[in-house]
């Protein structure tokens, strides 16, 4: 029966994986908080019965070990039919999009001992190949909050890593431009609104590397500089290309890998 009952579960799992998958149009800063409260409430019964047959096994660990390999094995499976590498590639980014958004906060939220073990396991068994782009454990309420402060974070992030205040002029400067420019324009209230979706994504996973110190420096001379640059010679449609770029090239490097 338990057998049985473990086979249940794994279907449930993947079919949340799937689902999950229409759900990564939320993670954005005025969407993303009553999405996920609404997907936990709906499969909160799916958490209670992991829960369960964890806590009545003879052995919990195998248990765990066949549950975790549920969603890797079915998204390396639908990876691994793609023949083109772009498909690929962009299959790779969507689902750990939902992996780190939904699925995985999802099955912490509870802070259960055994969902935090089948979390760990999962992640192990998804880095493996064909996966090119690695995931880490996410957190819900760190999302979250992210999202709730207005800070120019890859800005402050850098300027952090450089010792430089958080009144500082570059960042008053880049600030500024924000309010006053990038506000006022349609393409620019836009791209205010992208970056406030990705960037507490980005500057977490940064924040997890080992040089990050030496990534920050290089956005500020890459980036930051040059668009500081463009604001005091008054180049201000530049300076929002540039920024752009920053977040462009960013999403590709760290976002959700």
């Amino acid at each position: 029966m338990e057998l049985e009952y473990i086979g249940e579960l794994k279907k449930e799992l993947v079919d949340f994986f799937i689902e999950m998958q229409e759900y990564r149009q939320y993670f954005k800063r005025k969407l993303y908080e009553e999405a996920f409260q609404k997907c936990y409430e709906n499969h909160r019964e799916m958490l209670a019965k992991i829960i369960e047959v964890c806590e009545k096994a003879e052995d919990k660990d195998a248990v765990l070990e066949e549950l975790s390999g549920a969603i890797p094995e079915y998204a390396h499976s639908q990876i691994n039919v793609q023949k083109n590498r772009g498909k690929k590639e962009g299959l790779m980014v969507d689902y750990n999009m939902s992996m780190v958004t939904f699925v995985i906060p999802i099955l912490g939220y509870s802070r259960n001992e055994s969902c935090d073990r089948l979390i760990d396991l999962m992640i192990k068994k998804w880095n493996v190949k064909p996966m090119t782009m690695r995931i880490q454990k996410s957190e819900y309420e760190k999302m979250k909050n992210g999202f709730k402060s207005r800070l120019c974070y890859i800005t402050t992030a850098v300027c952090a890593s450089r010792n430089q205040r958080d009144d500082c002029y570059e960042l008053n400067l880049l600030r500024d431009y924000r309010d006053r420019y990038l506000a006022a324009d349609r393409k620019g209230e836009a791209l205010i609104e992208e970056y406030y979706n990705v960037a507490p994504t980005i500057v977490n996973r940064i924040n997890k590397e080992e040089n990050a110190g030496e990534i920050y420096e290089n956005i500020y001379q890459e980036y930051l500089q040059k668009c500081v640059h463009l604001i005091e010679t008054g180049r201000m449609e530049k300076c929002g290309e540039i920024y752009a770029e920053m977040v462009e090239e960013l999403e590709k490097k760290y976002l959700f890998s």
